[in-house]
């Protein structure tokens, strides 16, 4: 009874903490997110990367980056060329996702040279974000309460490239026409108007000759 009381009581202080950090990811249906380095999913690689396939894969954060959206949205992102200083310019040119200042979740936080995803944004403001480097750290993971002071760069703002689908509005298994439920001859009958009636009445595709008075 005291283990299964202290697994309880360990349980709910866990649950306590990751609302605590990331209350918006914990409470997103459909959103999981990335605290560990890519392994060899095909967003990430040759197989479906536009930068690896061009020489400029991971570590670097667009390659990351466009990885990362193709992995949460399941198509391949609008953003697939330019530099992380252009992809804010070249999102706002073309009109591909909305943008602006207010962290979400899978949104790309956009610098002057530096991009990353939002992984997590807690309470008090702070960002979690997920990025890799260009010609350096592969992988890592990083909180800021700050955005403007991220390394030293301007900041642009967010793209908001994460599309997700509301599970509570699927689409109904068949529609009811209105005229589904068109009058109709009665063919339902009382035990008592079964009694006063013929049976010829009851069932008018029946032989006469079988007809009861």
């Amino acid at each position: 009874m005291r283990k299964i009381v202290k697994n309880s009581v360990i349980t709910v202080l866990f649950v306590l903490v990751i609302l605590s950090v990331f209350p918006t990811t914990a409470l997103a249906k459909n959103y999981e997110p990335r605290l560990t380095a890519p392994a060899g999913e095909p967003y990430y690689t040759r197989e479906l990367n536009v930068y690896s396939q061009t020489g400029y894969g991971m570590p670097n954060c667009v390659a990351y980056a466009y990885g990362r959206i193709y992995e949460i949205n399941g198509t391949a992102p609008l953003l697939n060329r330019g530099n992380a200083g252009q992809w804010w310019f070249i999102n706002k040119s073309n009109g591909y996702y909305d943008y602006g200042s207010e962290p979400r979740l899978g949104a790309v936080a956009c610098w002057s040279n530096h991009v990353a995803v939002v992984e997590g944004v807690s309470q008090s403001g702070a960002v979690t974000v997920s990025e890799s480097h260009w010609g350096g750290t592969y992988f890592n993971t990083k909180t800021f309460a700050n955005m403007y002071s991220h390394y030293g760069q301007r900041f642009y703002g967010y793209i908001y490239t994460y599309n997700p689908q509301d599970e509570d509005e699927e689409a109904p298994a068949y529609k009811m026409e209105e005229t589904y439920f068109a009058p109709q001859e009665k063919n339902c009958f009382t035990a008592l108007e079964f009694a006063v009636n013929t049976n010829s009445r009851m069932n008018p595709n029946t032989n006469a000759l079988f007809a009861m008075d």
